[in-house]
């Protein structure tokens, strides 16, 4: 008796932890979040985020990164949670996800941190390595080719 009741709280906590609830919410923030980026809507990102991330990132500063971003990558494409971490301490529940990224004009590594509330994801974390954001950008493709020199007139001065 006294070890079924163990085995029914050990299961119960267990139920508790839920990271099979708790990764599909986080990847549907991700969904979000690179919806958004495409869209340009910084202002909602951060709007939407976490205190954590309100206390530690400034609207302004959040743009300049996530425009940088966008700007060196381009479009979102696809991408793919490598690795996730959920976690509860006296903070709070979180979850952190490691996603490989595809974009338009090359890829990224990113890391996500969500601050799990029921069952929504909330952004409190975002960080992301890629060499197209350090790399020199390309020059810009000229407008038009330029125009051909003119051939040499056949005028002979003889004096």
């Amino acid at each position: 008796m006294r070890r079924t009741a163990l085995f029914l709280a050990v299961s119960a906590g267990l139920a508790a932890c839920s990271p099979g609830a708790d990764v599909p919410a986080a990847e549907r923030g991700v969904a979000a979040f690179h919806a958004a980026l495409d869209a340009g809507r910084y202002a909602a990102i951060h709007a939407s985020s976490s205190a954590e991330m309100k206390e530690t990132t400034s609207p302004a500063d959040l743009t300049r990164l996530l425009a940088a971003v966008h700007d060196r990558l381009g479009a979102f494409r696809a991408g793919k949670t490598r690795s996730w971490n959920d976690s509860r301490t006296t903070s709070g529940h979180f979850l952190t996800l490691d996603y490989s990224a595809t974009y338009e004009r090359g890829t990224a590594e990113e890391n996500f941190v969500f601050r799990i509330d029921g069952d929504r994801a909330v952004l409190a974390g975002y960080h992301v390595n890629s060499n197209a954001l350090i790399e020199t950008a390309p020059p810009p493709s000229p407008a038009e080719p330029p125009a051909a020199e003119a051939p040499p007139s056949e005028t002979a001065v003889n004096q």
